[in-house]
């Protein structure tokens, strides 16, 4: 019989995850219900990688078929993200109203 994967082996296996873009903060595995009367439910297991010690749980914890896991983007990233969006309307608009 295989192993079965770990949190951790999912979260660093290739090297880990761009700390500068996510956030080690906000680490979550959702698993649905595989029971047809619960359609819809979701568990959703929270670690907090930023404290060293919660990287013993990432190695408890065993992964399922079909668990999605999600990292939260770092607050700077929503800002840059922003930031590039409106860049380009605000030099259309400056530019045309040069133009004008």
């Amino acid at each position: 019989m295989g192993r079965t994967a770990s949190l951790a082996d999912a979260l660093y296996e290739k090297g880990g995850f761009s700390s500068e873009k996510a956030n080690p903060g906000q680490i979550y595995v959702l698993r649905g219900s595989d029971n047809p009367a619960e359609m819809g439910a979701v568990t959703a297991f929270h670690l907090n990688a930023r404290e060293a010690a919660n990287f013993v749980l990432a190695t408890r914890m065993q992964l399922r078929p079909n668990d999605v896991i999600f990292v939260a983007e770092q607050p700077i990233t929503k800002w840059n993200r922003l930031i590039q969006q409106l860049t380009p309307s605000i030099i259309t608009t400056t530019v045309s109203a040069v133009n004008n």
